[in-house]
């Protein structure tokens, strides 16, 4: 075998710098009173001064260690997880899907099933003073510098091949993030033929987009994004419900839903995101793992993650192609993943992934609980890597990754999880 597109149909292409960007971002909000919280009628300055932005430093800390070290550019990023693919696969061609996060809203009200997003009639905008918004992200910033000093001395890194990169390079990128100037005057993101002016706009969020389309300007077909949904960001449901985001050479290819940043599946407004990629066959991949972001199983959003929660959507939009991402990785009793297999048993555009499965030990149990006895899974399951997230937690390398899936599948098993599936879930037919 060989010769083929092999398709990586989980993975991201963060940076710390985009990370920063959106924590930045969220502070301004919150100072200006504009944050979106459970409950609007918060006073301006209620988080600092009662816990000196301790919910920010955690969230700033949190991010830091799921991409810590990606201190490169994008570019840097996606060359790394290419060369490490072709050294699992000399002689095949590679295509990329690298899906979007949207982590805004993780402090914000949680939206419910059948729930529209609030008004937030409570909050009253304020004016930010930039003195007050410098000095709380400077007490930020040197938390989050005391915490990356007390780590080791060298972190892994995709700069240079794959080697060690030291704090001094991931200080100097906190360095380049201290100015709070310039915030507030964000660009359209880079999908230059559309309007995306209609969203509300985070400098995470528009640098995160934009460095992504200009991978995509620049790699011709080897990469298909996937442009990340949150129901509370206002705007974003009717951009894309305008086509802006998936028209012209740079755009997307596809939705990223990760309802554990807090919103139900089945919140309404999400029905018309539904309705618009059934009827224009436009793919979406749902985070469905028990773990994820934030780390642990006990998260208190985890619930809107069961694949359960999107049965009544698949029936009343038999035609939308659903990836449930990781099938419900971290549960032991595999009771989420029954339910992902179930689904693809009874529905024919249902399909799966086992991207951040790090060991055969993991793979094991889902190939022998799973895949041997069920025919139709074999026709709806995919590989992805979770790159960068996977690779940064330090838990495998990506040479190892690749071998544990080489060892767990045959050849004709990986060219369906690697090639075919993937095209039939994106609707390729080259």
């Amino acid at each position: 075998m060989g010769n083929y597109y092999r398709y990586d149909a989980h993975c991201h292409i963060f940076t710390l710098k985009y990370v920063m960007k959106e924590v930045k971002s969220l502070l301004h909000d919150i100072l200006n009173r504009t944050y979106p919280w459970k409950e609007p009628k918060v006073e301006k300055g209620l988080l600092g001064s009662t816990g000196k932005w301790k919910d920010l430093k955690n969230l700033l800390r949190q991010l830091y260690e799921i991409i810590r070290s990606s201190c490169g550019s994008e570019g840097e990023n996606l060359d790394f997880l290419l060369d490490e693919a072709k050294k699992a696969f000399p002689n095949d061609s590679y295509r990329i899907i690298p899906l979007m996060m949207d982590v805004f809203y993780m402090l914000a009200y949680p939206l419910d099933k059948d729930e529209e997003p609030q008004m937030l009639k409570g909050i009253k905008a304020a004016l930010v003073d930039e003195k007050e918004f410098q000095e709380a992200w400077n007490d930020i910033l040197e938390d989050f510098t005391s915490y990356v000093q007390s780590q080791n001395t060298t972190l892994r890194s995709t700069k240079g091949g794959g080697g060690d990169v030291k704090i001094d390079q991931v200080l100097k990128i906190i360095e380049q993030e201290k100015s709070v100037k310039g915030t507030l005057t964000l660009k359209a993101s880079g999908l230059k033929s559309a309007d995306t002016l209609g969203f509300y706009h985070t400098e995470g969020y528009c640098y995160h987009m934009d460095k992504l389309m200009e991978l995509v300007g620049t790699r011709s077909g080897q990469l298909y994004p996937f442009v990340a949904i949150d129901p509370r960001r206002p705007g974003i449901i009717d951009t894309l419900l305008s086509g802006s985001f998936f028209n012209g050479d740079a755009r997307f290819y596809g939705v990223k839903l990760y309802p554990r940043m807090g919103y139900d599946p089945q919140c309404k407004p999400l029905d018309a995101v539904y309705k618009y990629c059934s009827d224009n066959s436009i793919p979406i991949t749902y985070h469905c793992g028990m773990g994820g972001f934030p780390p642990g199983t006990d998260w208190k959003y985890t619930k809107y993650g069961n694949p359960e929660n999107f049965e009544p959507i698949i029936k009343k939009y038999p035609k939308l192609r659903i990836d449930f991402a990781h099938m419900g990785s971290t549960d032991d009793t595999y009771k989420w993943a029954e339910t992902v297999n179930r689904l693809i048993n009874e529905n024919d555009n249902v399909y799966t992934d086992l991207s951040c499965y790090v060991s055969t030990k993991e793979l094991d149990p889902i190939m022998k609980r799973f895949w041997k006895d069920k025919a139709k899974l074999k026709t709806r399951l995919m590989f992805g890597t979770d790159f960068d997230v996977m690779y940064f937690t330090g838990k495998v390398t990506m040479e190892n990754y690749y071998n544990n899936f080489k060892a767990t599948f045959t050849e004709d098993e990986l060219k369906m999880i690697m090639h075919d599936n993937p095209m039939s879930f994106m609707g390729i037919k080259d």
